[in-house]
């Protein structure tokens, strides 16, 4: 494959740098390009040739759904793969990117083998085949099972409708699975949370989704707030301790991702 210019755009430098990571670890000649916002990403589109773009939902100024609409309605940008890699995870956010024609969807948080599966298909819908290719493994994408598209491949059973989290407490996220805290303290730069272990145990610098829930002027209000696991312990000093600490360390530098957290945290003031 000839040399990939690639753009990332994602509001939080460290998601940006740790999308880089994976990206060098399967394209290493790959130039690669990145902006905070997607007017940013947009003037970078105007002005560099770019191969492929990896951007964020939520962010100020131009949100990634507006870029991709933008990008989608002029005709040089018609066929340029773009993977939309947001925390956004539920199935009529999905289901809007991909009327506005997303190549396909990443769900943070996400490892590494999950990154390169949903680059290379975006790659192969658009009719570039590169290293990322793994013709023996047959699965299928997210893009494919919710447009109905034919698949070598079982349909997976669908997700049971989540219940709404009680008032206090987080859902956590990792790559791996999941846990609900009790949401001790909360800033814009960290989450102190205490778990019941049962089956799960995230661990140190695990990329993480927190999702926390509340009501607003009679609205319900969705926080999807990126990080990872700063630090993990038990409450107790002994092997069979059930409660566990967490504390995570936020990411996001939205503006009005910190907004929502002045306003969740003011409602227990």
């Amino acid at each position: 494959m000839k040399r990939f210019n690639i753009l990332i755009i994602d509001d939080a430098s460290m998601i940006r740098d740790l999308i880089k990571k994976f990206v060098r670890d399967y394209f290493p000649n790959a130039k690669i390009f990145d902006a905070n916002n997607g007017q940013a990403g947009k003037s970078v589109l105007l002005h560099q040739e770019i191969n492929m773009v990896l951007c964020d939902w939520e962010m100020p100024e131009m949100n990634g759904l507006e870029l991709l609409e933008w990008l989608r309605a002029e005709d040089r940008f018609k066929s340029l793969p773009f993977v939309m890699v947001t925390s956004r995870g539920d199935k009529e956010y999905v289901m809007e990117a991909i009327n506005a024609g997303v190549s396909d969807y990443l769900v943070k948080p996400f490892n590494r083998q999950q990154f390169s599966e949903k680059v290379e298909r975006a790659l192969k819908r658009h009719g570039i085949v590169g290293k990322m290719a793994h013709p023996e493994r047959a699965a299928s994408s997210s893009i494919e099972v919710l447009t109905g598209n034919k698949v070598d491949t079982t349909t997976p059973t669908a997700k049971k409708e989540k219940k709404p989290l009680p008032k206090g407490v987080a859902l956590v996220r990792t790559a791996n699975g999941e846990v609900k805290c009790a949401v001790k303290q909360l800033t814009k730069d960290f989450c102190l949370g205490i778990f019941k272990f049962v089956d799960y145990l995230p661990t140190v610098l695990d990329q993480v989704s927190v999702d926390i829930e509340f009501q607003q002027d009679d609205e319900k209000q969705v926080m999807r707030i990126n990080g990872f696991v700063y630090s993990i312990t038990s409450t107790e000093n002994k092997p069979d301790c059930p409660l566990i600490q967490i504390k995570l360390s936020l990411m996001d530098e939205d503006p009005q991702k910190h907004q929502m957290i002045d306003d969740y945290v003011s409602q227990f003031s």
